[in-house]
């Protein structure tokens, strides 16, 4: 698959199959985010693997946040579906991965350090893909209970909480606005 293929093609997935993904593609995965762009080729995240434990602690904080989006009259059927999805056991995901950016040693990796590891997290979703695993960032990671659940460092922070398997459930692509609308020139 090639690379804008890949971008294009890749959707968020939020209800999966029980199919184990194999280890040489989990492992090509993580070697996918290795490879991501960073300052000074830092390297500034970890991977955390959420074992059943964790997983069914950060469920309940998740399953609270979906009950409360959901308590608005005018959410969107599809958003609706995919939100209950997600509710029930983070889709089914049989593979969930914490992505951490580590705690700054100067003030200009406050900024950097996440960047890059959002740039890994995304390296490792277009790789997924590329292999027919399908995945879903997840921002619950970054609530505070989710530090002490992840025994995330001090100062370090959370970029993601991926819930990733082969999809049961491909939505549609999105509307894409032109990149034209969103470009400007400084001269």
């Amino acid at each position: 698959m090639d690379v804008m293929e890949a971008i294009k093609g890749r959707r968020t997935i939020r209800k999966f199959k029980s199919d184990p993904i194999p280890q040489e593609v989990v492992d090509e995965i993580f070697e996918a985010a290795m490879w991501a762009p960073s300052h000074a080729n830092a390297q500034p995240w970890e991977f955390v693997l959420v074992g059943p434990e964790a997983r069914a602690r950060l469920l309940v904080m998740l399953q609270a946040k979906v009950d409360e989006m959901l308590a608005a009259p005018d959410v969107p059927e599809p958003k609706r579906k995919g939100l209950l999805s997600l509710r029930a056991d983070f889709g089914g995901a049989p593979l969930m991965v914490a992505v951490v950016s580590r705690a700054a040693n100067e003030p200009l990796e406050k900024l950097e350090n996440p960047e890059s590891t959002s740039a890994a997290v995304q390296n490792m979703c277009l790789a997924a893909w590329a292999r027919g695993v399908g995945s879903v960032w997840l921002s619950v990671g970054a609530a505070p209970p989710s530090r002490g659940i992840l025994q995330v460092p001090e100062g370090a922070q959370v970029v993601a909480l991926l819930a990733l398997g082969y999809p049961g459930v491909t939505p549609p692509p999105p509307l894409r606005e032109d990149y034209k609308a969103r470009l400007r020139e400084v001269k």
